[in-house]
């Protein structure tokens, strides 16, 4: 996919990795971007090359979601990243927790998926990126809703490929390992800084990749939980 070509998307855009991610399109040529959070915010000046227009959404609201379809209709590359990451293991995650999980990272995600998917190819293709996890593939006992969620993210991610394989919608999905952002703050693991983690998911949806391991965790991890070679 020549990303130079593109109009972006990326949800969860104002902070960690959605505002890496930003700026890894930016820096690829990409001219416009909506850059996609709750509530307003402001973005740093990525260059005059590139209009990055901060778009108020809540993907847990499927009117806004809807709305925002309409008002970003050019889209031809969705980054579904916008996440949440409630602590707990099973036995201690409150239900308030888990249900929040399971709205934003799952049905956040698919609420996206299928109000872009046809604004894609209505504009002549594209693609649909969805970051998952490492924790897709393998359990983490201390996040057991995330876990959860982002176990069911990567099904339906699956299922968003069978429904669009007769089209010009391709669907990535990207499974990260630790990433330097506040929502690991406090947490003891390896960690790859997020511009890192963006410019590699980047340069993988231009080479046509399905599967991404953007960093050193996930490239050694990754492939053999998903078993591939």
């Amino acid at each position: 996919m020549k990303v130079d070509k593109a109009v972006a998307l990326v949800t969860g855009a104002n902070r960690g990795l959605g505002q890496s991610l930003v700026k890894a399109l930016a820096e690829a040529g990409v001219a416009r971007i909506y850059a996609g959070a709750r509530g307003r915010f402001d973005l740093p000046d990525f260059g005059s090359g590139t209009s990055v227009l901060p778009l108020e959404l809540d993907i847990t609201d499927g009117a806004q979601v809807a709305r925002s379809a309409s008002h970003a209709s050019d889209v031809t590359l969705l980054i579904n990243n916008a996440g949440l990451l409630p602590h707990g293991g099973a036995m201690s995650v409150s239900e308030k927790d888990l249900l929040a999980a399971i709205e934003v990272n799952l049905m956040g995600t698919w609420r996206m998926a299928r109000a872009f998917a046809p604004v894609i190819e209505a504009n002549g293709g594209g693609a649909i990126v969805n970051i998952l996890s490492l924790i897709s593939l393998q359990n983490a006992p201390p996040f057991a809703a995330y876990s959860a969620a982002k176990y069911a993210s990567w099904a339906m991610t699956q299922s968003f490929r069978d429904d669009l394989a007769g089209t010009s919608v391709r669907v990535v999905a990207c499974f990260p390992g630790g990433i330097d952002t506040d929502m690991l703050a406090g947490v003891a693991a390896a960690k790859a800084h997020p511009d890192s983690v963006a410019s590699s998911i980047v340069e993988a949806v231009m080479r046509g990749d399905a599967n991404v391991f953007p960093d050193r965790v996930s490239a050694i991890h990754g492939p053999a939980l998903l078993g591939i070679s």
